[in-house]
């Protein structure tokens, strides 16, 4: 996961996943994935022993680091935050070869091979409509169709590079270009969704099934509803169309290894499948009163 000292223990979801992994016994242990190393056929790394404490002032005690084989762990659980970079995909390789017996949470091959925003677009039946392209030509042609499209980069994260435009603005052709970095950088060009005014809901599912949800808010003179652009979450539940989501992505979720995911859902729409290092779990945990977090990591056991 990403450096211990940048961990907001109020909301964090791995501080609170490791909580619930101490609190059960088990021993936990960080790297930063920047110490990963391969010794001939063994995956090495320098490793933090952590006492994590129910104390978001003061979250961990931390031990010397140690050099030690990842294949004397029973899981090791990938929690580093977008974006799947080079640095990030060569992580993912070491990881694969841990031998079998080692848990790999989630399945790196998977982290490389779905991205997730294009991974939403394995479920068209459930997505707004949608081009991928960095051709201005186009995607003016798509967006033309629409009152408003959303545009984002394939690579963004948090809500980073994302912006909404009409055909008739009068800056169109600059606002493509610098979201296409000139035409060498596509971009998911997106219907806009008038429901997203209403919020964004985040789905936590557990292989494959879902545990519970937060509605994200914008907040006011932003658009965007991600909690990194000062949104806030609020209490939510599932509709029968969410559910129908989660059914739809449940077996290839569990098929492809993905023990622990948040997909994201506009007006009963599927807008993004995220697998890295889902978010939400505290804020989920608080409104419904239920110790989801301990639920994962007794999933694992």
């Amino acid at each position: 996961m990403d450096p211990l000292e940048r961990v907001k223990a109020y909301k964090d979801t791995s501080y609170f996943l490791m909580l619930a992994a101490d609190q059960r016994g088990h021993e936990v242990f960080y790297l930063n994935a920047v110490d990963l190393a391969l010794d001939h056929d063994r995956v090495m790394a320098s490793l933090q022993r952590l006492h994590v404490n129910d104390d978001v002032d003061n979250p961990f005690a931390v031990e010397p680091a140690r050099w030690q084989a990842l294949d004397e762990m029973d899981v090791v659980w990938i929690r580093t935050d977008p974006p799947v970079d080079r640095s990030y995909i060569y992580a993912t390789l070491l990881l694969d070869l841990l031998p079998k017996r080692v848990r790999v949470v989630n399945r790196p091959s998977t982290i490389r091979d779905w991205n997730e925003k294009l991974a939403a677009l394995r479920y068209p039946d459930w997505t707004p409509r949608t081009i991928v392209s960095r051709d201005s030509g186009r995607i003016r042609t798509f967006t033309e169709k629409f009152s408003r499209v959303t545009i984002k980069p394939i690579d963004g994260h948090g809500g980073s590079g994302i912006i909404f435009v009409t055909a008739a603005d009068s800056d169109f052709d600059l606002k493509i270009s610098e979201a296409t970095r000139r035409g060498r950088h596509w971009v998911i060009v997106q219907e806009y969704l008038e429901a997203a005014h209403d919020g964004d809901k985040r789905i936590l599912l557990l292989d494959g099934q879902p545990l519970g949800a937060i509605l994200r808010l914008h907040a006011d003179g932003v658009e965007l509803n991600n909690l990194d652009q000062g949104g806030t979450a609020v209490a939510s539940s599932l509709t029968d169309q969410d559910r129908a989501i989660c059914q739809a992505l449940g077996e290839d979720l569990r098929a492809h290894g993905v023990v622990f995911a948040g997909i994201d859902v506009i007006g009963g729409m599927l807008i993004e499948v995220n697998i890295t290092s889902p978010t939400g779990l505290q804020e989920m945990t608080r409104f419904d009163g239920r110790s989801y977090h301990k639920e994962i990591i007794a999933s694992l056991e």
